[in-house]
């Protein structure tokens, strides 16, 4: 991978396929291989990332919403939300914060579907 947004691309492009297959479909298969690869040079992607809220510096808007200090965000989830949120609506001054919530909550969900398809792989 040249760089991490470029790897954190490819990455948000392979999860966004696996999505929309069910775990044992055959056609999981070349996205899981590309995956691994793709996870040799970024590292474990099947983690939670549920800790990055309580890290992160915020501030509040005189509308009381939390706007995110994106540079307190730890590599590699600030690209990894960084390449999830392209095209959506933000400050300035940085993301929403819930914006931030619903990545994370939406990063749950892709771990534990990224696993159900590691899983269900072992028996096709």
């Amino acid at each position: 991978m040249d760089d991490l947004m470029d790897g954190e691309r490819l990455l948000r492009r392979l999860l966004w396929a696996l999505f929309a297959i069910q775990p044992g479909d055959p056609k999981a298969i070349p996205l899981l291989q590309e995956l691994d690869l793709v996870e040799r040079d970024l590292g474990a992607v099947a983690e939670s990332c549920r800790h990055i809220l309580s890290r992160v510096k915020t501030s509040t808007r005189i509308s009381g919403r939390e706007i995110v200090d994106v540079q307190s965000i730890p590599t590699p989830w600030r690209e990894r939300f960084a390449q999830a949120s392209i095209g959506s609506t933000r400050l300035a001054a940085g993301p929403y914060r819930s914006d931030l919530e619903k990545f994370v909550e939406e990063w749950e969900r892709e771990v534990i579907h990224i696993r159900a398809h590691r899983h269900a792989m072992r028996y096709v």
